[in-house]
């Protein structure tokens, strides 16, 4: 059996039932999402204390992380930092942003290879 191809701009099936799922679901959350969490939390108190803690640590950025680096400089910095480096002068930093270009452009490759990009 064959699928329809998309085009580009077309949602995918799964996209459609998606947005529909999510659409009915905020509609019900806002007509019954108190009594249902009042409901929760008498039932179970300790499975939404730990959603809670899900929910707010997947959404906190992770401290000391290269997400929080400004820029790739402050990258250079903590890659050398990581590796005990404790004040790294410009001239180090530099080399090593052009070491991670090349590990990044080794890791792209190896993505690419094993998605048969690369004969």
């Amino acid at each position: 059996m064959r699928t329809k191809k998309l085009k580009a701009n077309e949602p995918s099936a799964r996209d459609k039932l998606s947005a529909d799922f999510t659409e009915r679901l905020e509609k019900k959350w806002r007509e019954q999402g108190d009594e249902v969490l009042e409901a929760a939390f008498k039932e179970s108190p300790t499975k939404i204390a730990e959603m809670i803690a899900r929910l707010v640590s997947t959404s906190e950025a992770k401290e000391g992380g290269y997400g929080s680096c400004k820029d790739m400089h402050e990258v250079g910095i903590k890659l050398l930092k990581s590796i005990g480096f404790i004040d790294p002068d410009e001239d180090s930093v530099q080399a090593a942003l052009k070491e991670n270009d090349v590990f990044i452009a080794r890791l792209q490759a190896i993505w690419a290879k094993a998605e048969g990009a690369i004969q």
